[in-house]
């Protein structure tokens, strides 16, 4: 009988250790059955952005105790195209804990984009870094409308290499 409290204990003591992955991309991997790639990650907002083959995917992930986890429950994904240019998306989302979210990507393998900058109606800009030709941001202070109601205050966006020189606008 002691025995088994034991092994009780340690099964209990070994489980609760496994709840969840070493690193993001195995968290991630464990909800496709296709390989995933990571080309973006805002740890303060615990947001990642990554690759499902062609379809380009934000969501929110967990990390706590040195441990990783992801469902798609807090996940959109696009997969996109252009007539003429490169293809290039922007969207905003809420995501629960998160807030409003802008995120959007350039499709290249060409060009390598620098920053982005959105340009609003209102006159205002806003600058964000990219990385992998992707970006993930906030909503600016100065925007207080939904996301669903994000694309209509935006008049144009633009993907710049560093040499300054435009790679695409979006418009």
């Amino acid at each position: 009988m002691k025995y088994l409290a034991v092994l009780i204990i340690i099964l209990f003591t070994l489980s609760g250790c496994n709840n969840g992955y070493d690193s993001l991309e195995k968290a991630v991997q464990s909800q496709w059955k296709t390989p995933i790639e990571i080309i973006n990650q805002d740890e303060d907002k615990q947001l990642v952005y990554y690759l499902d083959q062609t379809q380009h995917i934000l969501g929110v992930y967990h990390y706590e105790k040195g441990k990783y986890s992801y469902d798609n429950e807090q996940s959109v994904g696009i997969t996109f195209e252009s007539e003429s240019g490169l293809p290039f998306f922007i969207s905003a989302n809420y995501f629960e804990g998160v807030g409003n979210i802008i995120h959007g990507a350039i499709k290249t393998d060409k060009y390598e984009v620098e920053r982005f900058v959105i340009e609003y109606k209102n006159g205002e800009t806003q600058e964000i870094k990219a990385r992998n030709n992707t970006f993930i941001t906030e909503f600016p202070s100065y925007l207080t409308i939904s996301a669903v109601e994000f694309l209509g205050k935006v008049e144009n966006a633009y993907g710049y290499d560093k040499n300054n020189e435009i790679v695409e606008s979006w418009n």
